[in-house]
């Protein structure tokens, strides 16, 4: 029996080589390949080795070789037809019956990708042209490396519509090969046809061999849409693909995981510093499609390590853009959910990308943001939370029936009932500190009630967030307030910065002079409350407690709550301060950079070196310790 060659190829690229060897070898990585010992013939040493980039099996020590249907053929002692079935049920394929008209497409398709190639080509030689100048500087001025800009086969399509035109059909392509890819487009009013490219730098999208199947195009300046992207053709559904599949396939083998980021230049800063499994969507929300095709990639789930996320990440920019990208990622993304299938989200802080913070503050700090990531039931719970009042009953309820609803439309039964169950005792955790009516209305630590419900608990969500600085300032005063011990400690912190807010600057004021009265015996939090609201004679103190101890602060910041153990507290104020220091500095390091321009001397390159090792200093320093609930951390 014939296969069609397009069946065979798609097989081959579903189903990792290394996937299918390691389930009859016992294999181990070597670099970017795994060896073992070859199963063809006796060995004690390993020389048998799999490379899944290459999609190919080689014995040093009997010369056997060959791909994922060879091996599976000799192990298990089938015919090439036996052998190709087996692997389609593997890899969810209906096998074919090879025709005369499916030939002549894997022919036809042979010949585009043909085209696609030389097309790459071109592109690359006018980028190093002197007509390539313009796009060269600002590759460069993006950071690139020449030796980056050839990795990733960037290119440059001239302002000229014809000259690709020229070079491509004297090179013997026809104008409809050429139209088929959407390299050309035909003129409405003339006869003759225009390049579909045209003053833009060009990045190839390869498809999951890593063969040029269309292009990105993006301005080098103001002037048009920003990017644009080659149309849907027989090789190419934009929906269907994404920027980086090859490389971020080769990455799981490597045991990196993927992360899903919005652009071209996100892919490749994110590439250049090591985290190889980086992609993007071409220009269009993250579809269905997409993101069953990274789950495609993840090694079948009773070959993984159970100590091990396998789960893709999504990284998008942090602006609100990008924010409301996550969200709409997640929303189609819930239906979607199995135990074995399921994503991660990370957030960047307010306006960076991945390719702005890399070259900001380095590898390490990408790092710290992809650690962070947030599995799919906190990103739900943030999501509804967003912008809600959860003072009376009805806000609660409306809180409550809009969670479970989302739960609802996970298909998958089993995660579903998980889903209820452990965002039923979220629910409960965070009510049951809920403002409860007693005659007295003092503190009483032992109920565990909030003291206020009457502030406005601003959306605290990163999704929609509260302004950074007011959250920051609620967070702290709530620390102080709840653990006076600490006070001690971080006192003189608190007695020095100036809160913007002015009803939370008020209560600064105030905490800062009761707790730094050394009269009396130092106070504890019962009795600090007590001072706090019989002493709060204004109206702008009283409503800066309301709405520094509500409900709307705990529920994130949870390490500020009274009943939690004070090295939480501790950890949680340093992470905070840590933070505003960063923020300072950061505005140190931009006036810095701005003398350093105006006057290159060894003096003002000292200070910005001196700045930006602080800096480097301070991000090591800023993880949450251990048992610090850290969930709000981007954004305050």
């Amino acid at each position: 029996m014939a296969f069609p060659p397009s069946f065979l190829e798609e097989l081959r690229s579903r189903l990792p080589l290394s996937g299918i060897v390691a389930k009859r070898v016992r294999m181990v990585r070597a670099g970017r390949e795994f060896k073992g010992c070859c199963p063809f013939h006796n060995e004690k040493t390993p020389s048998f080795y799999v490379n899944d980039d290459k999609q190919f099996y080689h014995c040093f020590g009997c010369g056997s070789h060959g791909d994922i249907i060879g091996f599976t053929m000799r192990f298990d002692h089938l015919s090439f037809p036996e052998a190709v079935e087996i692997l389609a049920a593997q890899a969810g394929l209906q096998v074919p019956q090879d025709t005369p008209q499916e030939r002549e497409q894997y022919n036809l398709e042979k010949r585009l990708y043909q085209v696609l190639e030389r097309a790459t080509a071109w592109f690359e030689e006018q980028l190093f042209s002197p007509q390539g100048r313009e796009a060269l500087n600002y590759l460069r001025g993006r950071g690139l490396t020449e030796e980056s800009i050839k990795r990733f086969h960037l290119g440059f399509a001239p302002n000229d519509s014809q000259s690709m035109i020229k070079k491509l059909s004297g090179e013997g392509f026809s104008l409809d090969e050429l139209k088929a890819v959407g390299l050309i487009k035909k003129s409405e009013d003339r006869p003759d046809h225009f390049s579909f490219f045209r003053n833009r730098v060009i990045f190839p999208v390869g498809d999951r061999r890593g063969r040029t199947v269309a292009f990105g195009g993006r301005v080098m300046d103001d002037g048009g849409p920003k990017y644009l992207n080659s149309p849907d053709h027989v090789l190419f559904h934009k929906g269907k693909l994404l920027y980086g599949l090859s490389r971020a396939r080769a990455a799981i083998s490597q045991g990196q995981p993927i992360i899903v980021v919005e652009g071209y230049m996100d892919v490749i800063a994110l590439v250049e510093e090591g985290f190889h499994g980086a992609a993007a969507p071409l220009g269009t929300a993250l579809t269905e499609d997409q993101i069953n095709i990274l789950w495609k990639l993840l090694p079948p789930p009773d070959t993984r390590d159970p100590s091990k996320d396998y789960s893709p990440i999504l990284c998008f920019d942090g602006d609100n853009a990008g924010i409301k990208a996550s969200a709409r990622a997640v929303e189609r993304i819930l239906p979607m959910l199995t135990a074995a299938q399921t994503v991660r989200v990370a957030y960047l802080p307010e306006g960076e990308d991945p390719d702005s913070l890399i070259k900001r503050s380095g590898k390490s700090s990408m790092q710290s943001i992809l650690d962070q990531a947030k599995p799919m039931i906190d990103v739900i719970w943030d999501l509804t939370l967003a912008n809600r009042r959860l003072t009376t009953p009805e806000e609660r309820g409306a809180f409550i029936s809009s969670i479970k609803h989302r739960i609802s439309r996970i298909k998958d039964e089993s995660l579903r009932s998980l889903y209820n169950d452990e965002i039923q005792k979220r629910i409960s955790a965070a009510f049951s500190w809920q403002k409860t009516s007693t005659k007295t209305g003092k503190f009483n630590r032992s109920n565990k009630r909030e003291l206020f419900t009457t502030g406005t608990p601003d959306g605290l969500s990163r999704k929609q967030p509260l302004n950074p600085q007011k959250l920051r300032e609620r967070v702290l005063l709530a620390i102080m307030i709840n653990h006076p011990s600490l006070f001690g400690e971080f006192g003189e912190d608190l007695a020095q910065i100036g809160f913007f807010t002015p009803t939370l600057e008020a209560l600064r004021q105030q905490l800062v002079n009761l707790l730094s009265d050394d009269s009396h015996e130092p106070l504890d939090a019962e009795e600090l409350y007590r001072q706090l609201s019989g002493g709060a004679d204004t109206k702008i103190q009283a409503t800066g407690l309301s709405e520094t101890l509500s409900e709307a602060t705990y529920v994130h910041a949870g390490f500020a709550r009274p009943d939690k153990p004070v090295e939480q507290a501790r950890q949680g104020w340093k992470s905070i301060w840590n933070k505003h220091l960063q923020e300072l500095l950061q505005a140190d390091m931009q006036a810095a950079k701005r003398q350093y321009a105006e006057n290159a001397s060894e003096e003002n390159l000292t200070r910005l070196l001196a700045l930006r090792s602080q800096i480097e200093t301070l991000n090591r320093e800023s993880a949450v310790g251990d048992g610090t609930d850290s969930t709000l951390l981007l954004s305050i």
